[in-house]
């Protein structure tokens, strides 16, 4: 097709936000009256308490700053109160700390602003919207302050589905480098049963385990929807009070829940005969409130079976997702700002296409794996760019076959541990499937030494046999043996993680029984795809290398992530990353928050490693990036610096040695990545070409690591994207080159070729691993645990 008829366009949820450009912004300054210890735990703890003033008591965006050398919030000189009020907090037993409203303010001109400071003017900006939504309570009810939905729910009438589906706005304001404010919006979609907690009775434990059991830390219990009518607010199940609710009496309304509900909520019909049951509100983590039991509503995820047949799917196109933003768009017409219109004009962001040249890959003897193998010439505004980047996707397993893995070693002894229930013609067809797959894929041999069986039956759900056979094979075997566990259908799922933890430190690779039996009896491409991804697992499991970046901007890559007390590290180094090192460490949990990384683990940590790179690999490293999977925090940063001053002293490190942290989210901006297309007189959208991206300034980037063209907006769905922030910087270094690596990095999905992973192995590989090696009696410790599940993709 001739270009000069055809011409691809990135597009984006951005829309152009008119009427809010000033001069300057101003905030009021609030001070902390009392000292505060100088130790790692003060940024974390003002940030606590930046959260709580905003959550509890100004309602309005609150942020710590360093500007003026003492610790100090900025707010909106618009939401502040009086010069001289006082809040009260109250951070560890017996101290009270004051944080005081001055009469000092500070301008700051957008383009100037430091740190949070433009965040702040944007969620200034973001107030008028949030209040022109509230005056619609007959249209949308309120889950947070970006988030609305629609009251009536998308599937109303549909009698066969058991769950209402709710379609959600969640908008934001985000200013682009230069191109002045912009309104981002996305949609949501949340699920919530139509039956109450009072109509669920025998299916109850199982269908609402997540929601009910006490067992379960309650800041990690499913949500239930207070339906009250037009207001409806989030919040978990926290117990019973074991009284009815016209026998409960609220202490500081001095009425009982019956008489608060009819005066307030009239027109819902309860009876005052039902539970009242205790529950806490989402932002109000401290507060036991007493509801009627029939007024909660589970929200669900669509892990849930009962969703499956709903009408309502979770995904969009890209051109559905832009009609709902537009005609949501339409309701926020006579907002103000500072008694000024606002206009969000319907036009979303369109312009040259930016995206990534797909990374050439390496195999076996020196073969690569090239997107545009002979030129350099190609138009990223063509179908037929997109069409080679996908071919180039669709390719890296046959290449494997064609090429074989880069890795070439002898592969250790193997030891198969499987059921009774697995018959020996099953077996015995197993191995040796798996036997050509690896050889077709790899070029080696592998051996099974031994095999042996273990006992099942409603007896052996707990594995106490499987896990008894391990614990002698285990002993008769050395280190580097790999054990295959057949996973019997009728094992706990509970049991997984007790084979892991018996097998260290021998290479394992667990498979179920009814996989085992698909691969030998399936003749569908499902069963084709589950033994070549095995293989794969077995292979990388052992420690190889199916294939290789050629190359990447930096000399080293780290990735860092916490996980139940742990530290999970990996180095990427050598051509395009190649070698690879795992660490672990500690840290301490405090105050139900993340915490930071202490200065003496992280600079022994990095210490080490980059002296061993350096000192016994004879690698230099003139440059360094850091992922971080969550929040980089400021004593972090004193323990790099000092890291590498130390280092370049030694001469370990060049005096212009440079380095990046960046931080990496999948959940963040409401912003959605696009190809606008123009073809023969049409004009459509479509999901990003993965490698898509949109630098929005100096530090932050939005980028796509997924995205099919075609299939995916053939099934209705868009493609969800990363944010890369950097938060610390040493040195010069280029924000396009620093995403171009997190790009490259992701395309190293050893273990299932066909699927794209949405982040980098740099920090994929370390959860992997963390989850791997540790666990916790309570629940995962995920950041932003306040956050509800809802559908988007």
């Amino acid at each position: 097709m001739n270009q000069s008829t055809e011409m691809r366009y990135l597009g984006a949820t951005l829309y152009p936000l008119l009427g809010v450009e000033k001069e300057v912004y101003r905030f009021r300054i609030l001070k902390l009256t009392e000292k505060i210890p100088k130790d790692n735990n003060q940024p974390i703890r003002l940030q606590r308490w930046a959260d709580k003033l905003w959550r509890e008591e100004l309602f309005c965006p609150v942020y710590p700053t360093k500007r003026f050398g003492y610790p100090a919030f900025l707010i909106p000189n618009g939401n502040s109160p009086e010069a001289g009020k006082r809040f009260e907090i109250k951070d560890v037993p017996d101290k009270v700390y004051f944080i005081e409203v001055t009469e000092e303010t500070l301008d700051v001109k957008i383009e100037d602003a430091i740190g949070k400071e433009r965040e702040l003017v944007c969620r200034m900006l973001e107030r008028p919207f949030t209040d022109k939504f509230k005056s619609l309570d007959d249209k949308f009810w309120r889950s947070n302050w970006t988030l609305f939905f629609n009251q009536i729910p998308e599937n109303e009438g549909v009698s066969t589905d058991i769950v209402n589906a709710y379609r959600g706005f969640k908008f934001g304001v985000v200013y682009l480098e230069g191109d002045g404010f912009y309104f981002a919006a996305d949609i949501r979609t949340r699920y919530v049963g139509k039956k109450s907690l009072a109509d669920y009775k025998n299916e109850k434990n199982e269908i609402l385990k997540q929601h009910t059991d006490l067992t379960i830390n309650d800041e990690k219990r499913a949500f239930f929807l207070r339906d009250n009518g037009t207001v409806k607010i989030p919040c978990r199940y926290v117990g019973t009070t074991g009284k009815m609710i016209d026998q409960y009496t609220v202490k500081d309304l001095g009425k009982t829940v019956y008489e608060y509900y009819c005066q307030n909520y009239p027109q819902l019909k309860i009876s005052p005969h039902e539970e009242a049951v205790f529950v806490k509100d989402r932002l109000e983590k401290d507060k036991f409130i007493a509801v009627p039991i029939s007024r909660l509503f589970p929200i669900f995820t669509t892990e849930y079976e009962g969703l499956r047949k709903c009408s309502i799917r979770p995904q969009l196109s890209p051109d559905e997702r832009v009609k709902i933003i537009s005609s949501l768009i339409k309701e926020l017409s006579g907002v103000e700002y500072e008694n000024k219109p606002v206009e969000i004009k319907q036009e979303y962001l369109k312009r040259e296409r930016t995206v990534f040249i797909p990374p050439n890959l390496e195999y076996g003897s020196g073969e690569f794996l090239q997107a545009f193998p002979n030129s350099n010439n190609f138009h990223t505004t063509s179908k037929i760019f997109d069409d080679k980047v996908t071919q180039w996707g669709r390719s890296k397993l046959s290449s494997l076959y064609t090429n074989k893995s880069y890795s070439q070693f002898p592969f250790p002894d193997t030891i198969l541990l499987y059921p009774e229930t697995l018959e020996r013609p099953v077996r015995e067809t197993f191995l040796n499937d798996l036997k050509e797959q690896i050889k077709q894929q790899t070029g080696l041999d592998y051996s099974v030494v031994l095999q042996r069986s273990y006992s099942t039956g409603k007896k052996e759900r707990s594995g106490s046999s499987l896990l008894q056979k391990l614990k002698e094979i285990k002993s008769e075997t050395k280190n580097n043996t790999l054990i295959i566990v057949v996973l019997w259908n009728g094992l706990l799922d509970s049991v997984h993680r007790e084979i892991k933890d018996t097998i260290k430190p021998h290479f394992s690779q667990c498979v179920k029984e009814k996989v085992v039996n698909n691969i030998v009896n399936g003749k569908d491409s499902r069963a084709i795809s589950q033994l070549q991804n095995l293989a794969l697992a077995v292979f990388t499991e052992v420690g190889g290398k199916p294939w290789v970046l050629s190359n990447l901007n930096h000399d080293l890559h780290i990735g860092i992530d916490l996980l139940y007390g742990n530290i999970g590290y990996h180095f990427l180094y050598g051509t395009g990353g190649r070698l690879v090192d795992r660490q672990f460490g500690e840290y301490i949990s405090k105050y139900r928050m993340k915490e930071a990384i202490k200065k003496p683990e992280l600079k022994k940590r990095l210490t080490e490693s980059i002296r061993t790179i350096v000192d016994e690999k004879k690698l230099q490293i003139n440059n360094m990036i850091i992922h971080r999977d969550g929040r980089w925090w400021p004593s972090e940063s004193s323990a790099l610096r000092q890291t590498i001053k130390k280092l370049q002293e030694e001469n370990i490190l060049p005096e212009n040695f440079s380095c990046a942290v960046v931080e990496i989210r999948k959940n963040h901006l409401p912003i959605r990545l696009f190809t606008a297309v123009e073809e023969k007189g049409r004009k459509f959208l479509q999901n990003p070409i993965f490698g898509t991206y949109l630098i929005l300034d100096k530090k932050r980037v939005i980028l796509s690591t997924t995205g099919r063209p075609g299939e995916w907006d053939n099934r209705g769905k868009t493609a969800n994207n990363l944010l890369l922030e950097i938060v610390e910087t040493i040195g010069d270094l280029k924000i396009e080159n620093i995403a171009e690596d997190a790009y490259r990095l992701s395309h190293l999905n050893w273990n299932a070729p066909n699927i794209e992973i949405a982040l980098p192995v740099t920090i994929r590989w370390t959860d992997e691993a963390l989850r791997a090696n540790f666990h916790s009696p309570f629940e995962d410790e995920e950041e932003n645990d306040e956050e509800i599940e809802d559908e988007d993709d």
